[in-house]
């Protein structure tokens, strides 16, 4: 069978592919790149644009991007979403890392939303794939391997695994896929590493995306590659919605939002109430992105500035609210962190809120940012240890965050003597993803 592909619908980055006699191929989604990047940016109509402002009462999300796409707004996918963001944030909407609120308790108005959501990043991927895979048009792709973490969210457990399904089924089945299944991403990734082995090994793969962390402890075998079902391998496994994006929160809620007046203080002498710095760049949030985007806001940062130490600092919050600058300031964060997998310290620029902000991050006040995050990816990695009952051979590394000096730190310190193995961070899994679906759909 010819007509499958195995989807990495990621929450940072989506991929697709297929085996090329044995070798996994990833389709080109962007441009040359084969990383689609989870990301839309819905283009608003000049006049809404032009009108839009906080004084409406929609919300910030939910009825704006409903209406929207109800009215077929020009949607931008990938680097052109970031581009068309960063030229002008208040001329649309952007929605970053969609996948980190599917399993979440939605509204059903904001389950239709990211099922509506998704069913455009899978079209796009599909029509890319399918371009490259066969260009005379002759070939349609109608059976997929979708990728799943262990856990989309922590909240409801399976259930909430159940609600995340549904919402990719129904849209895989929008956009024309006739049969879909679902394989783990940390097992997809563990295929991959298998690829490369000569002898049985006990793998400890490590797969820290965007969205989540999964922890599994694997039997691997260059003589069980042919096999499908790899259950019995599979000796433990754990997972959590903390993720990259958590850790980008993380970093500008401490490194960059005391320049916007977090943690400053009061004319009184207190602390500044901390919500709306929060909230301010908790994207994978709806509520909290409703909370910091809904008119009353305005008035709550103008009582910060009559009642702040610093005013001015305040008043690049108030920037912020005004100009939509929440993802910009977590890219920021992101482009930190990223660069900090290499250097010791970064300076970190904020010109969209004000010329000549910067800030100084380094890997120390990283690592007490994530603090939680850390300590949560210990606990997984202990409970994979624990349900397996022995010790692995190697730690197998994917995912984009991964690259953190701080997990290999970790990593280094619960298990010294066992070594690490480096995989390809963004696109392990979506290659274990093309061989699982070769099996599934032979």
């Amino acid at each position: 069978m010819n007509n499958y592909c195995g989807i990495d619908f990621g929450t940072s980055n989506c991929t697709a592919g297929w085996l090329a006699g044995d070798e996994p191929q990833l389709a080109s989604l962007d441009g040359n790149s084969p990383y689609l990047s989870s990301a839309l940016y819905i283009q608003r109509r000049k006049a809404d644009a032009n009108d839009h402002d906080h004084d409406s009462d929609e919300p910030y999300l939910n009825e704006s991007l409903s209406r929207l796409l109800a009215q077929g707004a020009k949607v931008f996918l990938g680097n052109a979403a970031h581009e068309h963001y960063s030229a002008d944030p208040l001329a649309g909407v952007f929605i970053r890392s969609p996948k980190s609120m599917l399993g979440s308790r939605l509204t059903p108005a904001q389950s239709q939303i990211y099922r509506q959501i998704s069913t455009l990043l899978l079209q796009e991927i599909k029509q890319k794939a399918e371009q490259q895979k066969d260009p005379s048009g002759a070939t349609s792709l109608d059976f997929a391997v979708l990728g799943r973490p262990v856990h989309f969210q922590g909240i409801d457990g399976a259930m909430g695994d159940e609600r995340a399904e549904a919402i990719l089924r129904q849209a895989a089945a929008e956009v024309g896929f006739k049969e879909i299944h679902f394989a783990y991403e940390p097992v997809a990734a563990a295929m991959e590493f298998e690829r490369s082995l000569t002898k049985e090994q006990l793998a400890l793969v490590v797969d820290i995306g965007g969205g989540t962390s999964d922890i599994s402890f694997i039997r691997l075998d260059p003589k069980r590659m042919t096999q499908l079902d790899r259950s019995a391998d599979l000796l433990g496994h754990a997972g959590r919605r903390i993720g990259g994006v958590d850790m980008d929160i993380k970093l500008a809620i401490y490194s960059l939002m005391p320049l916007l007046g977090r943690g400053s203080a009061a004319v009184t002498g207190r602390p500044l109430p901390n919500s709306l710095f929060s909230d301010a760049v908790n994207i994978i949030d709806i509520q909290a992105q409703e909370n910091f985007y809904r008119p009353q806001t305005s008035a709550e940062i103008q009582q910060l500035l009559q009642q702040a130490q610093e005013p001015a600092k305040v008043a690049r919050l108030q920037q912020l609210y005004e100009q939509h600058l929440s993802y910009y300031l977590v890219q920021a964060a992101e482009q930190a962190k990223i660069s900090l997998a290499q250097q010791h310290e970064v300076e970190v620029s904020l010109s969209r809120v004000e010329a000549s902000l910067s800030q100084l991050i380094n890997n120390m006040q990283l690592d007490q940012a994530i603090y939680q995050e850390l300590n949560g990816i210990q606990k997984l990695i202990s409970h994979s240890l624990a349900s397996a009952g022995s010790k692995p051979d190697c730690i197998f590394l994917t995912g984009g965050a991964s690259a953190a000096k701080g997990i290999q730190a970790l990593l280094k310190t619960m298990l010294p003597d066992v070594p690490l193995v480096f995989g390809d961070r963004f696109g392990s899994v979506g290659k274990g993803l093309c061989s699982i679906a070769a099996r599934t759909f032979r």
